[in-house]
């Protein structure tokens, strides 16, 4: 309970607690698609729950002596989702909206795959980690469900540039500060994750631009399949 690992048991119940709020939040969206009134408080409770978990995990590490400048600062690209995401259910923005998309399922989706996490059941932290996590796969599940977002390659190509773009940005501060906001540092978790399969720093950052943008480009083949199937975008 003091220490988590991934692949273990408490890994699995956690990514099954979290396809389990994804698929809620998928049939409340469905249930709700005719009731506008209810389809608000839903929404409403949700943006709540993005600022919220944001505050939480983010205030954490700000007191009882854990404030520390290469950690602390909320620069990951989680972090900035769960404000994102906020942002884009509360206006439907649909550039916010084709972010969370494109980084729900090619960015941020390896922060439950192999998560950065070392602590277990027994510490604050660890609810904290899954909570505000949690709540990116569940906006943007909201976003294509309830609000029938569907990504156009205009989409893609604005999130490739603005990805890449804070993407530098991270870059450049990690490089001067020796950080390692954004994973692209030069520095990397102890615990397996994606890094290690891209080589030594700087050249991985190259790798991760390009790995980021395949998985973008693979995140658009359902919605063109079905475009072409009827020559319009699916309702």
């Amino acid at each position: 309970m003091d220490t988590f690992t991934q692949g273990s048991i408490v890994h699995g119940l956690c990514l099954l607690v979290c396809l389990a709020g994804v698929m809620v939040t998928v049939w409340l969206a469905q249930r709700t698609r005719e009731v506008e009134a209810k389809a608000r408080t839903v929404r409403l409770l949700m943006i709540a729950g993005c600022l919220l978990s944001w505050i939480l995990s983010n205030g954490y590490g700000l007191f009882g002596g854990r404030f520390s400048w290469s950690e602390s600062l909320p620069l990951h690209f989680c972090n900035l989702a769960n404000l994102l995401g906020a942002y884009a259910l509360a206006t439907r923005h649909h550039t916010s909206q084709a972010l969370m998309y494109f980084w729900s399922f090619a960015l941020c989706l390896w922060a439950f795959l192999t998560p950065s996490l070392y602590v277990g059941a027994a510490h604050l932290w660890f609810w904290l980690f899954w909570i505000y996590h949690l709540f990116i796969p569940v906006s943007t599940a909201w976003i294509l469900v309830a609000d029938r977002f569907r990504p156009t390659w205009c989409d893609w190509r604005r999130s490739v540039l603005l990805t890449l773009g804070f993407m530098a940005a991270l870059a450049i501060l990690d490089a001067i500060t020796g950080w390692n906001y954004g994973f692209v540092g030069p520095s990397k978790p102890t615990q397996s994750n994606l890094l290690d399969f891209l080589g030594p720093y700087p050249l991985r950052l190259l790798w991760m631009a390009f790995v980021g943008t395949f998985l973008f480009a693979l995140l658009m083949l359902p919605w063109m399949s079905r475009r072409g199937k009827s020559g319009t975008a699916p309702p």
